[in-house]
């Protein structure tokens, strides 16, 4: 499987909320505006919660060890936040992950 496809099968798990779609490294890096995460194991306990919401309009591009994700992130009230994230691949599986948005204050 290309990273293309693993990157579309990733995104799938989350929106169907099921791990077995994720090949994600054990030492997978998470880096975001919110917090950045050392492991997967760490990742998935604190992002897990997240799952189960369909993105909105998902665009891939992919190009050797890279797949980047634009997609809108559903929020409360109807409105959509704007993410993209860049997604490195090693051997097939996702070994970094570094997410763009703007931060909003609470």
């Amino acid at each position: 499987m290309d990273n293309l496809e693993t990157a579309k099968k990733y995104y799938d798990g989350w929106e169907n909320s099921d791990k077995e779609l994720l090949k994600i490294s054990p030492g997978m890096k998470f880096f975001s505006p919110d917090g950045n995460f050392s492991s997967a194991k760490e990742f998935l306990d604190e992002c897990w919660q997240f799952s189960g919401i369909l993105f909105h309009n998902k665009i891939f591009l992919s190009g050797g060890d890279n797949v980047c994700v634009k997609y809108d992130y559903p929020l409360p009230g109807g409105s959509f936040k704007p993410i993209v994230e860049w997604l490195t691949f090693k051997d097939g599986i996702i070994s970094e992950i570094q997410v763009f948005y703007e931060k909003t204050e609470n």
